[in-house]
């Protein structure tokens, strides 16, 4: 019998918290262990229950929220995975989000279908992004994920991995800031973006900075 996983659900709002209950598990094997109306609330409590499979968050509570709490979650280097519920799903709070360790987003207007691909992705992989083919990561995580590392750095030229560096910079430069800083023109810094997104059938910004962190190349990006 496959094994159930528990889920920690973290919103303000109980009706959502009581849907999002009764979709999730119908969903799979998933149990709904532990609800909290905050991040401040969730924190409060995590030190006395075990350590949920998953926690689901919403990104616009009181107190404290999913943002303030991810970022908190990787300053103390928890390790459960966190996916961000959002209305707000622009670029900039995205990249913000992943910096700070999620591991996924979701629209909260998203179909039920989105949410069990979304669920089957982090617990297959680690992380969910639609911007990922799925195909890509079957194929490639069966390598030891040294070799996997080595083997992307090697189809990175010296100046795009300075380009990627600059993309997952926490002082989120913009494309035209990159190109100052790299002392190129801006279209040269396109040419950079649209050859790593070629190689890697990335399709955004966001995909860059989920990209890097995914397979740990921050490093290795001098």
């Amino acid at each position: 019998m496959e094994m159930r996983k528990n889920i920690v659900l973290v919103d303000d709002h109980i009706l959502v918290r009581n849907g999002l209950k009764e979709l999730i598990e119908k969903l799979g094997p998933y149990t709904i262990s532990a609800q909290y109306d905050n991040g401040r609330h969730f924190l409060d409590e995590m030190d006395w229950r075990p350590d949920p499979d998953l926690v689901i968050m919403d990104l616009d509570m009181p107190a404290m929220n999913g943002s303030e709490t991810s970022a908190y979650l990787k300053s103390i280097n928890y390790k459960v995975p966190v996916l961000i519920l959002t209305l707000n799903s622009d670029e900039d709070t995205i990249l913000q989000l992943f910096r700070n360790g999620v591991c996924g987003f979701l629209k909260k207007d998203c179909s039920s279908e989105t949410m069990k691909n979304a669920l089957a992705n982090i617990f297959s992989y680690g992380y969910y992004h639609n911007e990922f083919l799925a195909h890509y990561l079957r194929n490639n995580d069966k390598k030891p994920r040294r070799d996997l590392r080595m083997e992307i750095l090697e189809q990175l030229s010296p100046r795009e991995k300075e380009f990627l560096k600059l993309v997952c910079d926490e002082r989120e430069y913009t494309y035209e800031q990159i190109a100052s800083e790299m002392n190129v023109q801006h279209r040269t810094v396109d040419g950079y973006r649209e050859s790593v997104f070629e190689k890697f059938g990335i399709k955004s910004k966001t995909g860059l900075v989920l990209f890097v962190l995914k397979h740990r190349l921050l490093d290795d990006l001098n």
